[in-house]
């Protein structure tokens, strides 16, 4: 446990954490990044394509070149009628980059914190 004294050390040394941040982006078009996660910081919430359409739609997420296809239900788009994937929680790390697979409306909305 930090005494005062270590906590005042450690804030003049440059260690004093940024307050969190709420992260809401939306866009269109294959290909358009929506969000990159900034050095030092990690993402947690979802990100999303507006349409399901049996799978046609996906959010890119991208780390040093490589991108994988990440389905999710969280977005605008949902209804009583949905069939789509279930919404699940992401943790983004420094350096990630969310963007739009193939096209369609996506969604990022989350909160950014130190990492």
């Amino acid at each position: 446990m930090f005494t005062p004294h270590d906590q005042a050390a450690a804030a003049s040394a440059g260690a004093a954490a940024l307050p969190d941040k709420q992260i809401v982006a939306s866009g269109s078009g294959s290909n358009t990044v929506l969000y990159t996660v900034p050095a030092g910081r990690k993402f947690v919430g979802w990100c999303s394509n507006e349409s399901w359409n049996n799978g046609s739609y996906w959010i890119s997420l991208e780390l040093d070149g490589i991108g994988v296809r990440h389905y999710n239900g969280f977005s605008a788009a949902i209804t009583q009628y949905w069939d789509g994937p279930d919404s699940v929680v992401l943790t983004l790390l420094a350096g990630t980059i969310v963007k739009i697979g193939n096209g369609g409306t996506a969604y990022v909305f989350g909160v950014e914190s130190d990492a």
